[in-house]
C-alpha cells in the first residue's frame, strides 16, 4: 500500500500517473490530526486488480511498529468523504468508552427490530381486513364466497 490519495480532478501525481484529488489530501490531514496513529492509503490503479476497495485507514501500533487496517473504503463511500471521520469519531473508544459505542450498536439493533416489527404489524392488519371481508360475505354481502372454482367457502 502507499500513501497517496488519488481520484479525478486536483493535482497530477507522476509517480503514480494519477489525479490527487485535493479532498483526498484534506481528509487524510484530518484523520492524521485526530490520531497521528492513522493514515489514510490509497493502492493506485495500475496495482488494484479488481478490488473494489482501493482505499484503507491504516493505525500504526508505536509499541509494535506493526500497522493494521481498522476499515476499507470502496470509491463510492470516498464521494461522502465527511462520513469517514464522522465514523471514526462515533466508535473511538478511547474518546466515548466502550459502553458509549455498544449502547449506539444496540441502538441501531433496536431500531431495526422496529421497522421489521411495524412492517409486520401492517402485514397482519391486511390479513385482518381480508378476513373480515370474507366473513361479512363481501360487498354483495353474499352467503358464499368463490375463492376459485373449486374452493368455495359458506358463511355460517
Amino acid at each position: 500500500m502507499t500513501q497517496l490519495f488519488a481520484a479525478e480532478g486536483g493535482t497530477y501525481n507522476p509517480e503514480l500517473g494519477e489525479f490527487v484529488n485535493d479532498v483526498h489530501v484534506h481528509l487524510a490531514a484530518i484523520i492524521h490530526d485526530y490520531k497521528p496513529t492513522l493514515s489514510l492509503v490509497y493502492i493506485p490503479k495500475k496495482d488494484q486488480s479488481g478490488f473494489e476497495k482501493p482505499w484503507a485507514i491504516v493505525e500504526k501500533d508505536p509499541r509494535f511498529q506493526k500497522e493494521s487496517i481498522i476499515r476499507y473504503i470502496s470509491t463510492e463511500e470516498m464521494k461522502n468523504p465527511a462520513a469517514i471521520p464522522a465514523w471514526l469519531f462515533e466508535g473511538d473508544q478511547d474518546k466515548h468508552g466502550k459502553n458509549h459505542v455498544l449502547e449506539r450498536i444496540e441502538n441501531q439493533v433496536r431500531a431495526q427490530q422496529l421497522l421489521e416489527l411495524k412492517r409486520q404489524e401492517e402485514e397482519l392488519e391486511d390479513m385482518i381486513d381480508h378476513v373480515e371481508f370474507f366473513v361479512s360475505g363481501g360487498r354483495e354481502k353474499l352467503h358464499t364466497i368463490r375463492f376459485d372454482k373449486h374452493t368455495k367457502v359458506e358463511r355460517g
